[in-house]
């Protein structure tokens, strides 16, 4: 279950990083610059000192005395920000763990495709390996964005997915039970495509008809797997129904709303998110702030409102500071989030402030 939030309040001098806010961040002159729940990373730091913010309130949880403070460590620079991810020395780290645990993860999905048991601590303590190479855990969208290859995508995509599950699981606040039937959920939900034919889920061309009926056994196919195995329903429950649809137009049993299991839902949310933002064979992935746009215009009438708005305002907030293209081919800095509009968010060129929400001629075309 959700454990009780206490609040704290901090010198900002204190702040650590994956310190989740309690309280929106204010400005002297009343501009919230970052909201709360909101987690802190290096980038959106940043902007607290420019700021000049004092205090912060944080969720008391959220606090890890081991991870130095903001303070104390090298808050990143213009040229830091731009330049590339991948000379990051912490993101070389992540991907050589990253790859080495998607190696197991293959081979056990491979298993219990094979009727082999599931060892949920195993499955664990392989995504909380991979998670502990990340300081600022929220840069893990940042890192997944530019991991290579679209081969074996349905394991990458179960591994990927797990991994934002368990960010999830960090922004609701779960316990460590609830933590772990989240985390594990994420990797099982696609362990039905297993049993479906590989040539149709790596087919380039559109799917016909028939084709899709096939994949939308893979729920199913993956409950009968598992449905006898000793791990808890809630899991159980997120590999049947992670492509049902608040509306009852999802699969494979039409459900609505509540009828829907939380895990499912969240499952739901991570899974089409990893899917667009991830290099696929008929297509290549989709900058985030387009994904965010995607989910505001045609996602919540499908999705839970309640969590899809922790996952969009997470997202977001994760951005500010961070340095984009935008379609007139100029660069700008991520500086203010518009709540009524996250994927348009307010950006600062070399010359002038550009509100996207208003000048909707000009969007943002990819992340720098």
């Amino acid at each position: 279950m959700e454990q009780e939030n206490v609040s704290k309040k901090i010198k900002v001098s204190e702040v650590r990083p994956n310190c989740i806010l309690a309280r929106d961040v204010v400005t002297k002159t009343g501009v919230v610059i970052l909201a709360k729940n909101t987690m802190l990373n290096s980038v959106n730091f940043t902007k607290v000192e420019q700021n000049n913010v004092d205090y912060v309130y944080v969720w008391e949880d959220s606090i890890d005395d081991t991870i130095p403070a903001f303070k104390q460590k090298e808050v990143y620079t213009v040229n830091d920000q731009i330049r590339s991810v991948t000379d990051n020395p912490e993101f070389k780290e992540f991907n050589g763990v990253y790859n080495e645990n998607l190696d197991e993860i293959k081979e056990i999905l491979k298993s219990i495709g094979n009727g082999g048991d599931i060892n949920k601590e195993q499955l664990f303590n392989i995504v909380k390996d991979v998670m502990g190479k990340i300081n600022c855990k929220s840069d893990i969208f940042t890192y997944l964005s530019y991991l290579k290859g679209i081969n074996d995508y349905t394991y990458s995509h179960s591994f990927n997915v797990s991994l934002l599950c368990n960010m999830f699981s960090k922004w609701l606040n779960l316990s460590e039970d609830e933590t772990e039937d989240l985390t594990v959920a994420g990797l099982l939900h696609d362990i039905g495509k297993l049993k479906i034919n590989q040539d149709i889920l790596n087919k380039k061309g559109k799917l016909t008809d028939e084709e899709f009926e096939e994949i939308k056994r893979h729920p199913s196919l993956g409950y009968e797997m598992i449905k006898d195995v000793d791990i808890s329903d809630s899991i159980k429950d997120a590999v049947l129904m992670h492509h049902e649809k608040i509306n009852g137009k999802g699969y494979p049993s039409g459900l609505k709303a509540d009828e829907i299991s939380k895990y499912a839902k969240i499952v739901s949310i991570c899974d089409i998110y990893d899917a667009m933002t991830s290099d696929r064979i008929y297509r290549d992935k989709i900058c985030p702030f387009r994904v965010i746009r995607n989910f505001e215009r045609e996602n919540f009438s499908i999705l839970d409102t309640q969590y899809l708005f922790v996952f969009l305002q997470n997202i977001a907030y994760t951005y500010v500071g961070s340095w984009a293209k935008l379609t007139d081919g100029r660069i700008a800095e991520i500086i203010f989030i518009n709540q009524s509009q996250m994927s348009r968010p307010i950006v600062k060129t070399e010359d002038e402030f550009i509100d996207l929400s208003r000048k909707i001629d000009i969007d943002i075309e990819n992340l720098v």
